[in-house]
């Protein structure tokens, strides 16, 4: 099998390459920054039409295309919604446009998220939930997962949107809960930072994944997901952030005080998300292997090793 993947070079996209290459795939990297390794990878700007299409030719025949690259922390869209607009909505239509054109025989893989359906109706949140996102990030979503099923509908495109639930795992960036928490407890416990915790709002419940089960789900839904299909990837349980707090505070080595920030709070919050991966399951297989436990461990070890608490 060979695969295009794009935001190659980001937190998901890196996992997800090392996956598919060690489940003998062939993979051809979309970057955003300059590209390390020529024969491998390709630097693109995904809002230009031109550009894309030449990520596109240079990739050559591919079986399936995973398109990741996007604007993805919510802060930073709500700072520059147009930047999210034309990085998710404008880049998804060139990359299917390009894809259409030049590989009409590919498989199109979008990953959405779960964000599109905003406040929750009922839970477990399942794909016929009606989508009614409330930030600049879910609205571009949206509208990007919009235009995949229209164009499956229209035109018979093979596409397969995917709408993961929250996840995290070693190498996320820290503006992300549970790695903002990890990194702050490795600087404390390393002595790189007073031994306080700085926190948004703990009462959330968030439907949390380990990354490494998520590109497990990217792989199966490429291989076995039906042609315009719509997947959820969750686990089916709400985690209260605070509970997933107070395991990392148990796993540190320092004590520390936690400080609420009012920096760190949306203005716009849903109180509990828990989706339902039935429909995925039924189709590929698929169930998380990882225990919440086990994805603290690795974020945690990750930032003490950044941190220099570990040797490399």
């Amino acid at each position: 099998m060979r695969a295009l993947v794009t935001g190659a070079d980001g937190f998901v996209g890196r996992v997800l390459c090392r996956h598919l290459v060690r489940s003998g795939w062939e993979v051809r990297a979309g970057v955003m920054h300059d590209a390390r390794e020529p024969s491998g990878e390709f630097q693109c700007d995904i809002t230009g039409a031109d550009k894309v299409d030449a990520l596109v030719e240079w990739a050559g025949p591919v079986d399936v295309v995973f398109h990741l690259a996007a604007v993805t922390f919510v802060p930073e869209s709500i700072q520059d919604p147009r930047r999210a607009m034309r990085v998710n909505v404008e880049g998804t239509m060139n990359l299917v446009q390009a894809c259409r054109a030049r590989l009409p025989e590919s498989r199109f893989l979008f990953v959405s998220t779960s964000e599109v359906y905003g406040p929750p109706v009922d839970l477990p949140i399942r794909e016929e939930h009606p989508l009614n996102p409330k930030t600049p990030y879910a609205i571009s979503k949206a509208a990007a997962d919009s235009y995949c099923a229209y164009v499956f509908e229209s035109t018979g495109y093979d596409i397969v949107r995917l709408r993961p639930f929250n996840h995290s795992g070693p190498g996320q960036p820290d503006q992300f809960v549970l790695s903002s928490f990890a990194r702050q407890l490795a600087r404390a416990e390393a002595g790189a930072a007073d031994p306080v915790l700085r926190v948004g709002n703990l009462e959330a419940r968030r439907d949390f994944l380990h990354v490494d089960d998520v590109v497990c789900a990217y792989e199966l839904a490429a291989r076995k997901g039906g042609a315009g299909e719509v997947y959820n990837i969750a686990s089916g349980h709400a985690v209260l952030i605070r509970d997933a707090l107070d395991t990392l505070l148990r796993m540190a080595r320092v004590k520390v005080t936690v400080e609420p920030a009012p920096d760190r709070l949306r203005p716009v919050e849903v109180r509990e998300v828990a989706g339902s991966s039935e429909r995925l399951t039924a189709a590929t297989g698929w169930t998380p292997q990882h225990p919440l436990e086990v994805l603290l461990a690795d974020i945690l070890n990750f930032w003490r090793v950044q941190e220099g608490v570990f040797a490399p």
